[in-house]
């Protein structure tokens, strides 16, 4: 066992941290390069949290900077995420045991991450059976905006769909560091997006507001469906939060 220094969270959106700094509470501004950052205490462990923006590339270039700012013995990558598959609801909890990346709707190799100890994993479940979800082992498929995933069922456990856990994975890799993973489902076949991602967003995860309106103008319908997306982003996110916090309040954590 060796004691632990930092622990470096990236989040790719400011509601995935909004809800973290809620449930910390205390905590203070720092700067990894251009990105926004904020530094808190959880059990006496010192947590730096950064806010990478969307998209695989933005969570690469990130992460690099947390790396270089404060050496983390772990790296998390937590926030929300679509499911694929029926068997996970709004506000159930990931925890990914590998990670791939989705080109043209294939899974590519599965990359193993690190695993949550027991007593993380079961504090996740207390934590979140107050809320009504549920925990699951599952995969992180990385996507460019692309909803369609083409796999046989049982090749890949609970897939969740998100955007950044893929270039995370690649500097903890360089750096020979673990990496843990956390994802809320906010969506999915039972909640599903009322619109293509992919349509919307560019190569580099920009989202084209032009083509958002133009969609909403052509779709009135999507104005009541975009509340309920609301709400479950809102669920997911407090959800992740919430579980985030949990596990990371276990001294457990420190045997990675």
């Amino acid at each position: 066992m060796r004691q632990m220094e930092t622990i470096g969270l990236i989040a790719a959106m400011p509601q995935e941290r909004d809800a973290l700094l809620r449930c910390v509470g205390e905590w203070k501004k720092i700067a990894p390069g251009p990105f926004q950052g904020h530094c808190f205490k959880l059990l006496g462990q010192t947590c730096v949290l950064v806010t990478s923006g969307i998209g695989i590339r933005r969570a690469r270039e990130a992460t690099r900077y947390l790396v270089e700012m404060t050496i983390p013995q772990v790296l998390v990558s937590f926030g929300i995420a679509g499911a694929v598959e029926t068997d996970l609801e709004v506000g159930d909890v990931v925890a990914a045991e590998s990670v791939c990346l989705l080109e043209q709707g294939v899974p590519g190799p599965l990359l193993p991450l690190a695993t949550w100890p027991d007593a993380a994993q079961e504090a996740i479940v207390q934590a979140l059976t107050e809320r009504y979800a549920h925990l699951y082992a599952g995969t992180a498929v990385t996507t460019q905006g692309s909803q369609f995933v083409e796999y046989r069922p049982g090749e890949i456990t609970h897939p969740v769909l998100e955007m950044e856990t893929a270039g995370i994975a690649q500097v903890a890799m360089e750096k020979g560091i673990p990496l843990l993973s956390l994802r809320a489902i906010s969506d999915g076949p039972c909640a599903p997006l009322p619109f293509n991602l992919g349509e919307m967003m560019d190569e580099d995860a920009n989202l084209h507001v032009g083509k958002m309106l133009k969609f909403v103008a052509c779709h009135p319908r999507i104005i009541l469906q975009s509340r309920q997306l609301i709400r479950n982003t809102s669920i997911a996110t407090d959800n992740a939060a919430i579980a985030l916090v949990a596990a990371l309040s276990q001294p457990a954590i420190e045997q990675l």
